[in-house]
């Protein structure tokens, strides 16, 4: 069979959406408007479910053409169609890297013919047939484009679609009951995942804030409250004649994709010069040539608080007090969720914050690990890599940082070196 077809059903979400009443009626494909390959789902996810943010949305399933990610089990409800019937009676189906450009559309259909075998295997398990009353699209439970790709594959009906994993399904079901028997029965190789296309737009630096009363550009619905005002990676833009409007921005955070905004409705349009949103405002200025949220550097930093604790701040490479200010809301996020330490998430340093810091060694890794990396490199030391591996260039920074500072030589981060770190 070639290179090995990963089956993970890790369960990591533990029924946080409820139990289901009864057997699901059916299952629901979307496509993801993303990047990500399904394995990197699973700490996206667990990441996700550690922040409360749950809600936000996830599926059962996530596929691509070498990877089947089961992440609950089966008789769970999921938040995948934005619907209570969806929800409740529906198994959601995710085809991953469908955002246009990370993949081919014929590495696309590999991705997406995974999770049908996988669809098949489910309505074997609970006596489905594959109808149009059990396979359903995204879009007939909420206002969405999901699935797009495969709209844009299949005919840009429902029916068609429909009718088109409909017999798909029919077939793999008569290939055997789980998707390790349709494998075997077809002699499939899992080919070589792709290399992502380098043309394609990426994230890179480049960030807005969403303004008030935003709308989704493709769909026109109204933007969730928790997305205004927060501010989001630039994935993609292109030039569009709509209202006041000359471009359109594909945000997200990260390699995940949240939706098209209109150019009108970024925050600071105006001073932009309502039409212009590329001229250098507060919240579009150029990006720092070469930075990543792995860079080590301030500007590295404020890219990853950013993207993973909301720090609004601007990526300017300058260490100040709206950095260190994130620097210790970060900490106290990252102490609550792991620790359940009961810290205001304020961004103020204090007798209740510092005593509830734990003793990080070497050899640890992680956020908190990443945030003591993140706080010596906004001091100027080098730490052998902004990734979250309490390693041996850490422990070197620890310990130059303790000497400076007069405190204990072990390369050890107690209350103490906590304390000078982040005070």
């Amino acid at each position: 069979m070639g290179e090995v077809i990963k089956i993970n059903r890790d369960d990591v979400i533990n029924g946080i959406a409820g139990k289901r009443p009864g057997k699901p009626k059916g299952g629901v494909i979307h496509n993801d408007a993303g990047a990500m390959s399904a394995e990197a789902y699973l700490p996206w996810l667990i990441s996700r479910k550690n922040r409360g943010q749950l809600p936000l949305g996830f599926a059962g399933y996530y596929g691509d053409r070498t990877t089947m990610l089961r992440v609950d089990n089966t008789n769970n409800k999921e938040w995948h169609t934005a619907n209570p019937e969806g929800n409740t009676w529906f198994l959601g189906y995710e085809v991953v890297q469908s955002y246009y450009g990370i993949i081919s559309d014929k590495d696309f259909l590999l991705n997406e013919d995974m999770v049908l075998r996988q669809v098949a295997e489910d309505f074997h398990f609970y006596g489905l047939k594959p109808n149009r009353n059990t396979v359903m699209l995204h879009k007939q439970f909420s206002s969405t484009t999901c699935p797009h790709r495969s709209w844009d594959l299949h005919g840009k009906s429902v029916n068609s679609v429909k009718d088109y994993f409909i017999s798909k399904i029919a077939h793999y079901m008569s290939l055997g009951k789980t998707v390790e028997e349709m494998l075997k029965k077809e002699g499939v190789s899992a080919p070589a995942p792709t290399v992502p296309n380098t043309v394609t737009p990426q994230p890179d630096g480049k960030t807005l804030v969403v303004g008030k009363q935003a709308k989704q550009w493709e769909t026109g619905s109204n933007i969730p409250a928790f997305v205004i005002g927060q501010r989001y990676d630039v994935l993609a833009s292109k030039p569009v004649s709509k209202s006041r409007s000359k471009k359109a921005y594909l945000i997200g955070k990260g390699k995940v994709a949240t939706g098209w905004l209109l150019e009108q409705d970024v925050e600071g349009f105006k001073t932009a010069g309502g039409g212009n949103t590329d001229k250098a405002t507060p919240t579009t200025k150029p990006a720092i040539t070469g930075t990543t949220t792995q860079s080590e550097s301030v500007a590295g930093v404020q890219m990853f608080l950013n993207r993973w604790f909301y720090g609004k701040l601007e990526v300017d490479n300058k260490m100040g007090q709206a950095t260190k200010k994130a620097l210790i809301k970060a900490l106290q996020m990252e102490l609550n969720k792991q620790f359940k330490a009961g810290l205001n998430e304020d961004g103020a340093w204090g007798p209740k914050t510092e005593n509830a810091c734990i003793t990080v060694r070497p050899g640890a890794r992680g956020d908190i690990s990443r945030l003591i990396q993140a706080t010596l490199i906004c001091k100027g030391y080098k730490v052998g890599g902004f990734d979250g591996i309490f390693l041996e260039g850490l422990e070197k920074a620890v310990k130059e940082f303790q000497r400076k500072n007069g405190l204990k030589v072990d390369g050890i981060v107690g209350k103490a070196t906590f304390a000078a770190l982040f005070r």
